[in-house]
């Protein structure tokens, strides 16, 4: 059985067939969500000893000049962190969040991303419509894993 699974996993990889794991964590200005975002993605990537990325979607609102010192540390922090950690930390302009993860997924082969439990507001939830819906159907539809981590 094990010699099965031995060639197998061979011919997949010598077909182009086997696709390599590769992680990406999508962060927020949240603090605290982001952080366990970012150490429970390494652990994942350390496992399956797989690169990963960390993925910041700045949307209009959150401007330099208009996101508050505070949150401004706390993303470098977290920024760092991730390096530290063995990610590679990239910061894309987007008015879509769902659009702007998509948009890198696809472009950079990512196998498995992972993302903060949603927080939609009671109305969106209520109609069944929020960004991480969306996003979640996409992935779906290219067999593109996706974790929520909480």
């Amino acid at each position: 059985m094990a010699t099965h699974v031995e060639r197998k996993v061979e011919t997949e990889i010598k077909t182009g067939n086997f696709k390599p794991i590769k992680f990406l964590a999508c962060i927020s200005s949240n603090e605290k969500i982001a952080k366990t975002i970012i150490r429970k993605t390494a652990r994942l990537a350390s496992y399956y000893n797989s690169p990963w990325t960390v993925l910041y979607i700045q949307k209009p609102s959150e401007n330099p000049e208009k996101i508050a010192l505070d949150k401004q540390r706390y993303l470098i922090n977290n920024f760092n962190l991730a390096q530290e950690l063995g990610a590679k930390v990239v910061r894309i302009k987007e008015n879509s969040v769902h659009n702007g993860i998509l948009e890198y997924v696809i472009a950079h082969n990512i196998t498995t991303v992972c993302i903060g439990k949603p927080h939609a507001k009671f109305w969106q939830r209520l109609l069944g419509y929020s960004w991480i819906y969306t996003l979640m159907n996409r992935l779906n539809e290219r067999q593109i894993d996706i974790i929520i981590l909480s």
